[in-house]
This record gives C-alpha cells, sequence and structure tokens, in this order.
C-alpha cells in the first residue's frame, strides 16, 4: 500500500495528501495486490430514470385540511370551503394572475380522507410561494388539526444498471456507514451542475467520458533548469499550461529530484475522484457517480512529484469563474470545487491558497477539501484548515473515524473513505471508481478502461463535493434559487447521520458522516439561516458545541407573552466566541438586537420585558472552539 508520504513535496510544492493507496482493482485474488483488470460485461437490469421524482412540484392542485372534529368547517362541506376561500383572500390570492376586479380563488371539494381530513382543490394551480401564503393562514386557524398539499409521490429510483454498483459501492448504500444515495436520487442527480476537479487531470474512460466539460491543465512547471540543474518535468507532457486537462500519468522511477528515491506507478487520481461525483449512471458500465447527472471540470493541477501552490490557487480562481492573465475565461465555471490535496503546514502561513478560496467563494462556489491521511490535527494542514472551506474527513465501513484520518475542530463533515490496511483487505475496505489499467502512460480506451479501489480523504472529500451538487440542482430545480456556500456548509452539517463508534473528543472528525438523502430533501424545501437554527428547550443547556474560526451556528427559541426577561447564554469548554442576538429573525454582526463578545466561551445577553416571538442566538467563532455549552432561560 502506498505511503501518504509518497505525495509530500518540501518547500514548492503543494502536494496530494489525502489518498494512502495504490489502485486495488476488481476482479482477481485477494491474497496480494490486485492488478488492474477490465469491467465485467453488465447483466440485465431494469430501466432507470435518475429524476424519478423532481425536485419542484410544477403546481400544487390539491390540499389536505383536517379540521376539528368539534369545528363547523368539519360537519358543513361548505363551511371547509368557505374557510379556505377565506384564507385564500387573506393571502392575497386571486383565481387568476391579472383577474379583473380582484377576483378570489375559489374551491372544490373532493371528497373526504378515511383519517377525517378533507381534500379540497383551487380553481388553479398554486405556485410554491402561493401556497406557503395560504398554509401559512390556515395554519393560523385554530379549528385546523394541520393543513398540506397533496403533493404527487414517485416511485423510488430503482438501483442503476451499472453492474458493479451494487457490490462494490457500499458508500452510496450501507445503511449507517453510506450516504443515502438511492434516497438522494428520488429528488435530485447533480443535474446542471458543473464541479471541478483539482488534481492530476482525467483519462479518457468510458464511464466518465460523457459528463466531462472542457478544462485546463495549470501545470507551469516542465523540466526547468536552475542553478543549471535541470528538474524533471512534473507535468509529463513536455509543454507547460494548456487547455488539454488530460491526465498523462504521475509515476515516480526514483530519479526525481523532488521526490528522493521514491518509487511508485501513476495513481489516475483525479479520474478516481471524479468518477466518484459524476461516473455515468445506467450505462451498464461500471459504477454509478452520486452526482451523476452533473458535470466533471478536470483542473490539471498535480503531476509527477505533486503540484506548485501558486499553479493551484490559479486553478481555483479559473474554475470559480475569476480571471488568469494568458488564460482563456473559463466557460463554464463550477457551482463546487473539490481539493483532494494538501500540504504540511497551517492555511494562516498559506494566504495565496486562502486568497484563491476567499475569491471562489465570493463568487458562490462551495469549496469542498480532504482533511488529510497523517491522523492529526488537520490544522496543520492548506488547505485544510483554511476559512470558509468544507473539510472532509474519512470514516470506512464500520461507521468508525478512518485509522488514517487527520481530525480536529477545522474538519467539518465526515464520510466514506474506506479503512483498508493490506491490498487483500476486503471490497467493502476500498472506495471503488473509474481508473486506468496502465502504471506509467495511459492505456488507451476502452482497453485502459478499468475500475479500482483506493482509501483516503481523497476519496470521502468527493461525497461531499457531489453532495454539494445534488443540493444545487434540487434547490434551484424547486425554485429556491442558487445557495449559498455557507448555507450548504451549515446545511450538509446539520443533516448528518450519527457516527457507528463516536470518535473521541481529541479526535473528531466532524458533526457526523454526511447523509445525502437528509441535505438534498432539506435543499429541496428551501435552506434558510432560520430553518438551519437548533432549536433550544426553556432552561435546558445544549452541550458539546463546537465552531471552527469563522464560523457560525445558530439556534432558536419560542418566548411566551408574559415573559419578564430572557438571559442567552454560552459557556464553558475551549476557544473563543462572540454572541449575537436577534428576533424574527437570525442576527448579523450589523443588525441584532444584542451582543457580547468577551474573551473566551462565556457570553451572556439579557433581554428585559422581551416581545414575545422567535429569538435567534448565533455563535460567532473568533477562535476554534470545543465543548461549548448554549443555554437561554425566561
Amino acid at each position: 500500500m502506498r505511503s501518504h508520504t509518497r505525495y509530500f513535496i518540501a518547500l514548492l510544492l503543494a502536494s496530494l495528501a489525502c489518498d494512502l493507496s495504490a489502485a486495488a482493482p476488481v476482479g482477481v485474488s485477494k491474497a496480494s495486490k490486485r492488478p488492474n483488470t477490465s469491467l465485467p460485461s453488465s447483466p440485465t437490469a431494469p430501466s432507470y430514470r435518475p429524476d424519478a421524482v423532481s425536485t419542484g412540484q410544477p403546481g400544487i392542485t390539491r390540499f389536505i385540511v383536517k379540521y376539528r372534529a368539534e369545528s363547523t368547517a368539519f360537519r358543513q362541506r361548505g363551511a371547509a370551503i368557505s374557510g379556505m376561500a377565506k384564507a385564500a383572500t387573506q393571502a392575497g390570492l386571486r383565481a387568476r394572475v391579472g383577474a379583473p376586479g380582484g377576483a378570489a380563488l375559489s374551491f372544490q371539494h373532493i371528497r373526504r380522507m378515511g383519517s377525517g381530513a378533507d381534500i379540497l382543490q383551487p380553481s388553479r394551480k398554486l405556485d410554491r410561494t402561493e401556497a406557503d401564503a395560504l398554509l401559512d393562514q390556515l395554519r393560523a386557524d385554530p379549528d385546523v388539526v394541520y393543513v398540506q398539499p397533496d403533493v404527487m409521490k414517485y416511485a423510488t429510483a430503482p438501483v442503476p444498471n451499472d453492474p458493479r454498483f451494487a457490490d462494490l459501492q457500499w458508500d452510496f448504500t450501507h445503511p449507517s456507514a453510506g450516504v443515502g444515495a438511492l434516497e438522494a436520487w428520488n429528488v435530485s442527480t447533480g443535474r446542471g451542475t458543473v464541479v471541478a476537479v483539482l488534481d492530476t487531470g482525467y483519462v479518457n474512460h468510458r464511464d466518465l467520458d460523457a459528463n466531462i466539460v472542457p478544462g485546463y491543465d495549470f501545470i507551469s512547471w516542465y523540466g526547468q533548469e536552475i542553478d543549471g540543474v535541470r528538474y524533471p518535468d512534473i507535468a509529463g507532457d513536455g509543454n507547460g499550461r494548456d487547455a488539454d486537462a488530460r491526465d498523462t500519468g504521475d509515476w515516480l522511477d526514483g530519479t526525481e529530484d523532488f521526490c528522493g528515491s521514491a518509487t511508485s506507478p501513476s495513481s489516475w487520481h483525479g479520474t478516481h475522484v471524479a468518477g466518484t461525483i459524476a461516473a455515468v449512471a445506467n450505462n451498464a458500465i461500471g459504477i454509478a457517480g452520486l452526482a451523476h447527472g452533473a458535470k466533471i471540470q478536470p483542473i490539471r493541477v498535480l503531476g509527477h512529484c505533486g503540484g506548485l501552490t501558486s499553479d493551484i490557487a490559479d486553478g481555483i480562481i479559473w474554475a470559480s469563474g475569476g480571471r488568469i492573465e494568458g488564460v482563456a475565461d473559463n466557460p463554464t465555471p463550477a457551482e463546487v470545487i473539490n481539493l483532494s490535496l494538501g500540504s504540511y503546514g497551517a492555511c494562516t502561513a498559506d494566504p495565496a491558497t486562502q486568497d484563491a478560496i476567499n475569491g471562489a467563494i465570493s463568487r458562490g462556489v462551495t469549496v469542498v477539501v480532504a482533511a488529510g491521511n497523517n491522523n492529526m490535527n488537520a490544522a496543520s494542514f492548506s488547505p485544510a484548515s483554511c476559512a470558509g472551506v468544507i473539510t472532509v474527513g474519512a470514516t470506512g465501513v464500520d461507521g468508525a473515524k478512518a485509522y488514517y484520518s487527520n481530525y480536529g475542530s477545522v474538519v467539518t463533515v465526515a464520510a466514506p473513505g474506506g479503512n483498508a490496511v493490506y491490498s487483500s483487505d476486503g471490497d467493502d475496505a476500498w472506495i471503488w471508481s473509474p481508473v486506468n489499467a496502465s502504471t506509467t502512460s495511459p492505456t488507451p480506451s476502452p482497453a485502459g478502461d478499468v475500475i479500482g479501489g483506493k482509501i483516503g480523504t481523497s476519496m470521502a472529500a468527493p461525497h461531499v463535493a457531489a453532495i454539494a451538487a445534488l443540493m444545487q440542482s434540487a434547490s434551484v430545480s424547486a425554485g429556491h434559487g442558487a445557495l449559498r456556500p455557507e448555507l450548504i456548509r451549515s446545511a450538509i452539517r446539520a443533516s448528518v447521520k450519527p457516527f457507528t463508534r463516536q470518535p473521541s473528543a481529541s479526535a473528531a472528525i466532524g458533526t457526523g458522516i454526511v447523509d445525502a438523502a437528509a441535505a438534498v430533501k432539506a435543499a429541496s424545501l428551501g435552506i434558510s439561516e432560520t430553518s438551519l437554527a437548533i432549536p433550544l428547550t426553556n432552561r435546558v443547556a445544549l452541550n458539546g458545541q463546537a465552531l471552527g474560526a469563522g464560523e457560525s451556528a445558530s439556534y432558536r427559541i419560542e418566548v411566551p407573552s408574559g415573559t419578564r426577561s430572557v438571559t442567552l447564554r454560552s459557556y464553558g469548554g475551549t476557544g473563543d466566541v462572540t454572541l449575537l442576538a436577534g428576533r424574527n429573525a437570525v442576527p448579523t454582526t450589523t443588525q441584532n438586537i444584542g451582543r457580547s463578545a468577551r474573551a473566551g466561551n462565556t457570553e451572556a445577553l439579557v433581554i428585559t420585558n422581551p416581545t414575545p416571538g422567535t429569538y435567534y442566538l448565533k455563535l460567532l467563532g473568533v477562535a476554534a472552539s470545543h465543548e461549548v455549552s448554549v443555554i437561554a432561560t425566561f
């Protein structure tokens, strides 16, 4: 098994820190390291409709309303109809757009359900905004037990016919350690999004080619001479930057000055990462990508021995739609960037990378980063410790922290990365994705098309990048518009499933294992800071809260009438937070009703004679903070 030190280069090069293994391909004995093998032929499988369930209903045509049994509306059908019409008038709805005289919407009673609820149909379809306004009015009626749209449901998306999906892709389907791919595909496949993979480029592969959009080769180092010494061709293609992002191989034969005497075969790392995100589904070949409706934009920044920080930073800028001197503008900027790479040294000492990431986030691009494979605190690695990114630790099929995964407060969430120790370990110890059969320069497709197993946080990160793409597609399709990176980050953190074995507090790898199904559902319903606020119960402390520097977390408490005062507090643990308060809106640094910014985590705000409503408490991470408690009392 390849050591992670294969990817580290002193001084000049930022390198892959996120893939521990050589390809462990399918199809031969597990007694020894397995060579690459050809993809198997596909079995017969049912047709696959990846978008079987729409993320946004085209229009709400019926409503289910249950009235209290003692109400007039329950006993008299006409009263139910008039109640709906009255609510529609209060919501400002009209029978049709531009109706003369402001004609009110009318309703028809369809039938009563076995539960006692009534089905009522409006005289025209309502869009989501109109339906929400009507629902708000009805829910305020004390005679209404519940009301909801009578929406369409569809058959669950069947398993795709990719022949190795069922037996190899545990990371998508395992009930506790997987990410819930099939459930997520009921809502979104990532269609309409672009994910940039900054890596070794891509090698032509029939299970990936259809989902590739043009990228760029940003490797600028190709056989330079310094002080009379001719250094190796990192690019491997004999030239500098160009529009060809294909991977020419990154093998080492021991002669590379920057890599010492290390030897290793080509990793096809970028192709493996890209396949986890968007390998073509339902093509009867290999595997399926988690966001197989998305497109991959390969950005080649790593070659023999790794890649320069300056090239990686330029790649981030270009991928996100920024301008690079001498390079044509990106015609298809990405919504998500995956960085399964890194080097030792905190991001605070790597301002060029942080600057590029800041620019990407400002352009609305979500940046996902692998935590690294050194079983060390990720705060000592860049870009894992950069502000604003989603830093991903790794878990195995056991749902526990992978032995190699970096950890610490800068790690946002965990995702499947595999936990193989020996090349003979079972298939569920690896993450499987497209690679090439060659150990040096690529064997042309289709002869070179194989799938291989790898482990590492490099393999974990693309799961999260794919989920971000699924969420963006779901949000836009449902009419909510594109999600800001901070909302995607917060929603992914909030929608995780628990670890099977909780990591120790000293080796934390985020809030849990990512749950694609839950995150995508949240995006389809609409994500806002208020929807992400964690509910508090009066006088009950919420313990164990953690924030990285620059992160925030929001909480909410319902304050009834007659309350004389409300006290909002944070305390305990280590680090430094600022506390903000707001009423009926999540507070910001410029819009709030109170602020406490002492050194440390002990903060308090007292609101006297509060107006009834929802009060929000927001913690801002001034420095990384752990084991913080939050409480509201009144």
